[in-house]
């Protein structure tokens, strides 16, 4: 209403004379009128401006040539009614005025009197407010009608009203009460009781109650059913209708069916906590905020890293509001970078210094998005902030070690050779002229296969087609070759793919070393391992040779000891026998009195009793010992370099008996050998150390479960078997078991899982390469948590050589 009363006001004026117009004008001009002033003079012009626009006031010369009399005034009412019409004419007669009053003039003033048309505007002005005032309330009362009259009958939620007693009753509803509980028409709810639709009455009695007490009442959950019984969750807002008694008439209402909403509210509150969750365990501070800047979510790293402060402290504020936190300089940078970004919807990505809570000075890559309301609508900004100060640093780093590594390659004492897609050669390092024999300049630009090494090409090749479908490197292992002056050697080959820009292979790089020597090192490496393993175990072994030693020593210490008393027995023999040769008479009574004396002395019956099975006992201890002793020498042979048929029973049992004072004390070893096992090809002591290592293991891991009361018995179970052209070992034991994420890492060099000091991690994968390299074999195992271990060794017997066609053994 106000925005009517103060615009500027539109006149229109229909008269001749241009003084007269200019003198109206300046009148109305100085008594403050804001004006918008069309002067007309001609009908058509007159017409046009009526049709086109509406005046507030219209003011009319009924003596303008071309009108006849009230005629100006006749026109004005066909195109507006209500608007004001006054009359500033020349004299006239009575009649006329009359005339003109009665046409719809508002008034009627004369020129000579033109002073009265400041307060007859300001009236026709007034009128006219009060006029469009009236017109706009009409027209937005019957729209507000219509509206509500639809809205009641379009409302997604039930309104009533009912009376206040009980049992209660529907006055009124919309249709869509009558819906919610399971009716078709108003009618029919009129026709039930209010209670019919609780679940439980009781608990309309108290919200009647409530209702009543504190007159009005929102969003009061009520379980309500329908009129087949199914139940569902309302939610009533209602007050009370007061007479002039002050007594309550009815209770009006709103009624909505929250089931859905009220499960999807648990929902969303358990999505809402999970998502939280979610980002709480995202490693990089998170936040979003609305178009206006204000925080509405963040994670912990964010809270706590980059303001310092608890969420709640942050949420809804912007970065000026957190002025403790965020200096004002780097408030004003996020500022304009979100201004950028609410600009120019997209993604947004910069880096920049932020000092953290700790006090340190982080770069942190900014990737920020704005993201959008149902509507498709920006509706804020989400971003994560990565800390690349490490990155960064490393990338420094990098650029400042490029030219230090171009350096390096060229020296490295390993081969590098660059191949393109085309098979040309585009590399060729000084280790690869040294090691091949050819000067780099002689084989560079030529195709690969042109460069005359002497190795196994269809190897090489086939490694390359491998490398270029798989993507992957591809290793070559032992490649013998010959240089130009006929050095032979043995090379150890990777051949990777050269890819840049994604999945554009530019070719492949073959990098290896000589391993000539390393390869004649090895089969030393091997026995140096084996003779460490007998060191580890020569207390045990010395332990095993000590105890029977140390009975047969008891044992001849007694047979000694009992000699000396036999000795005077002999000696009294001796004497008797030399008088007798001497043909002098002995004195038999007291040579036997005396030989009775000696025997109960030095107690000959215990001696003649024990020294028989004290020599047993000796000699078995003797035995014991020759069997260690050729034990250890079986088992420490170093062998010939070549593969011999091996008794693979009788080498077990060598190991085992090496072995014994490793395991004697938790397990117990059980052996199920075949005995019909053929001899089968192989390096006898290298197969030796690979059980010694099973054993060992074994014995181990039966501790362990032990220490653990997993159990009181170790059983270490070794059979053998012929599967298949395969001699088979199997080393089982009865410990904890391997765990599941290190099963595919146990023959990996120097992988252990025991404490330092007590494992290097070389010996599995020293075994698997005694088996499947040297050997041909296959080594693996079959563990369960808590239930033990099973590894399993294959050995190719002398069939499956001749099979495969290899004549050397």
């Amino acid at each position: 209403m106000e925005e009517i009363g103060d615009r500027r006001k539109i006149i229109l004026h229909l008269e001749d004379s241009k003084e007269d117009a200019e003198i109206l004008v300046d009148k109305i001009r100085r008594s403050g009128f804001k004006i918008e002033y069309h002067l007309v003079s001609v009908k058509d012009k007159y017409i046009d401006i009526l049709d086109k626009f509406l005046p507030d006031v219209i003011i009319i010369d009924l003596k303008v040539p071309g009108f006849e009399g009230v005629e100006p005034i006749l026109i004005a009412r066909q195109y507006h009614k209500s608007v004001p019409i006054i009359v500033l004419t020349g004299a006239v007669g009575e009649e006329m005025a009359v005339n003109a009053l009665k046409a719809g003039a508002a008034d009627f003033i004369l020129k000579d009197n033109i002073e009265r048309i400041i307060p007859v505007l300001e009236r026709a002005f007034y009128e006219r407010k009060i006029i469009l005032e009236k017109d706009i309330l009409n027209s937005e009362l019957k729209e507000f009608e219509e509206k509500y009259k639809n809205l009641l009958e379009n409302l997604p939620v039930g309104i009533f009203r009912t009376t206040t007693e009980s049992p209660g009753k529907f006055l009124n509803a919309n249709i869509e009460t009558a819906r919610m509980y399971g009716l078709s028409s108003v009618e029919q709810l009129l026709q039930i009781y209010v209670e019919d639709i609780y679940q439980n009455p009781e608990e309309r009695k108290l919200l009647q109650e409530e209702i009543k007490s504190k007159k009005k009442v929102k969003n009061i959950l009520v379980n309500l059913k329908r009129i087949d019984g199914t139940p569902f969750l309302g939610s009533i807002s209602a007050s009370c209708h007061f007479n002039n008694k002050g007594e309550v008439d009815w209770i009006d209402g709103v009624i909505e069916d929250v089931t859905e909403k009220a499960q999807l509210q648990e929902k969303l509150k358990s999505y809402s906590n999970f998502f939280e969750t979610l980002l709480d365990t995202i490693n990089s501070p998170v936040f979003y905020k609305d178009i206006y800047g204000r925080y509405i979510g963040c994670n912990k790293y964010f809270s706590e890293l980059i303001i310092g402060a608890p969420k709640e402290e942050i949420l809804n504020k912007t970065l000026f509001e957190l002025k403790d936190y965020i200096p004002y300089e780097l408030a004003l940078k996020y500022e304009e970078m979100d201004k950028k970004l609410l600009e120019n919807p997209g993604i947004q990505e910069y880096d920049y210094f932020v000092r953290c809570s700790d006090g340190k000075l982080r770069y942190f890559h900014f990737n920020m998005s704005v993201y959008r309301d149902s509507k498709g609508n920006v509706a804020g900004i989400v971003g994560i902030m990565i800390d690349i100060t490490e990155s960064v640093e490393n990338q420094q780093k990098l650029i400042q070690s490029n030219e230090e590594l171009s350096l390096l390659i060229n020296s490295l004492p390993s081969i590098i050779i660059g191949v393109s897609v085309k098979d040309i050669v585009t590399q060729w390092n000084p280790f690869a002229e040294k090691i091949l024999g050819l000067k780099a300049e002689d084989v560079i630009g030529k195709r690969f296969y042109e460069t005359r090494i002497k190795w196994n090409w269809e190897k090489i090749y086939e490694a390359i087609g491998q490398c270029i479908v798989n993507r992957k490197g591809i290793r070559l292992d032992d490649l013998k070759f010959e240089t130009e002056d006929g050095k032979t050697g043995i090379l150890g080959l990777s051949v990777n793919p050269l890819i840049r820009g994604g999945d554009s292979l530019e070719g492949f790089m073959i990098l290896g070393r000589d391993v000539t020597e390393q390869r004649i090192l090895e089969s030393q490496v091997f026995q140096s391992n084996k003779l460490e393993a007998i060191g580890q175990l020569a207390a045990g072994i010395a332990h095993e040779i000590n105890t029977p030693l140390q009975y047969v020593g008891d044992n001849l210490k007694f047979i000694t000891k009992s000699f000396e008393g036999i000795l005077k027995l002999i000696e009294k023999y001796r004497e008797v026998y030399s008088k007798w040769q001497n043909n002098e008479t002995p004195d038999f009574k007291s040579f036997f009195e005396e030989i009775v004396h000696i025997a109960r002395e030095i107690k000959l019956d215990f001696i003649a009793e024990q020294i028989p099975p004290a020599l047993s006992e000796a000699y078995d201890g003797l035995q014991r010992v020759s069997k260690i002793v050729q034990s250890i020498k079986a088992f420490s042979h170093p062998g010939t370099g070549e593969k011999t048929s091996v008794d693979i029973n009788k080498a077990i049992e060598n190991t085992i008996t090496v072995s014994r004072n490793q395991w004697k004390y938790d397990s117990e070893v059980i052996m199920d050998f075949d005995p019909d096992l053929p001899l089968v090809p192989c390096f006898e002591s290298e197969f030796n150390q690979v059980v010694l290592n099973l054993i060992i293991n074994a014995s181990d891991a039966i501790h362990e479960a032990k220490e653990k009361g997993i159990i009181e018995h170790g059983i270490i179970k070794i059979t053998t078997s012929v599967e298949e052209g395969y001699a088979v070992v199997k080393v089982s034991d009865n410990g904890t078991g391997i765990p599941e994420k290190i099963r595919n890492r146990i023959f990996d060099p120097f992988f252990t899982t025991k404490e330092p000091g007590k494992g290097t991690g070389q010996g599995l994968p020293i075994s698997h390469s005694i088996i499947v390299e040297k050997h041909q074999g296959m080594l693996y195992f079959e563990s369960e948590i808590g239930k033990g271990t099973t590894f399993i060794i294959k050995l190719p017997q002398m069939s499956f050589y001749l099979l495969q066609g290899i004549s050397r053994l």
